[in-house]
This record gives structure tokens, C-alpha cells and sequence, in this order.
């Protein structure tokens, strides 16, 4: 079984307006209650990914002070919106769309 932690769902943002729209989204669409931190906030960073969360969401234009994510947060699935966001499929694989998103949080809830 999955614990509450690790059904989290964290999103790092530079665009306050970008997080907390990520943030009301995946609630609306799954239920799931998201932790926000904005990227330059290295404690709030840090606080965030210590909770083991099974999706990241992310926005970031330049590395973390912390480290690399895949390090910071070895179990979750990592998504970057830092190119776009939008409804359905991406021309690029690294981008993730609203519906990328909202399977990937759904899909924590499953495996619980």
C-alpha cells in the first residue's frame, strides 16, 4: 500500500499565477490536494520534495540550488511545464499538457 505521502503531489513554480492554476486544476480534476513552493524558495523546496511525493510538478528555467530533481525526489513522477501547458498531447515529449498531468496524479490513486 501506498502511504498518504506518498500519494502526494508537489508543484515548483516560478509564475506564482502558473502554480496555483497547476495547483486548483489537479484538484478539481482528481481530488488531490497539491503542496506549491516556489522555486526560489530553497527551504520551501526542500520541505516540499522531504515528503516523498509520487508526482512533481514542475516550472523551472535554470537548475535547483538543492540538486538535480530526479535526486531530490527519486520515486516521483517528474513533469515539466516549463516549455507549455495545454489540453491533450504535446509536439514535445518533454512538456506536459493538462491531461498528461491529470493521469499521472490519477494514476498515484490507483496504485494505493
Amino acid at each position: 500500500m501506498v502511504s498518504e505521502a506518498r500519494r502526494s503531489v508537489v508543484i515548483l513554480y516560478k509564475n506564482p499565477l502558473l502554480g496555483e492554476g497547476i495547483a486548483r486544476y489537479v484538484l478539481a480534476q482528481t481530488g488531490v490536494e497539491a503542496t506549491i513552493a516556489p522555486v526560489h524558495a530553497c527551504e520551501a523546496v526542500t520541505a516540499a520534495l522531504a515528503t516523498d511525493p509520487a508526482v512533481v510538478i514542475f516550472e523551472l528555467h535554470e537548475p535547483l540550488p538543492q540538486g538535480d530533481l530526479a535526486t531530490l525526489a527519486p520515486h516521483a513522477v517528474l513533469i515539466d511545464v516549463s516549455a507549455v501547458v495545454s489540453r491533450g498531447a504535446t509536439s514535445n515529449p518533454v512538456a506536459a499538457g493538462l491531461e498528461h498531468i491529470s493521469q499521472a496524479v490519477r494514476g498515484i490513486n490507483a496504485t494505493a
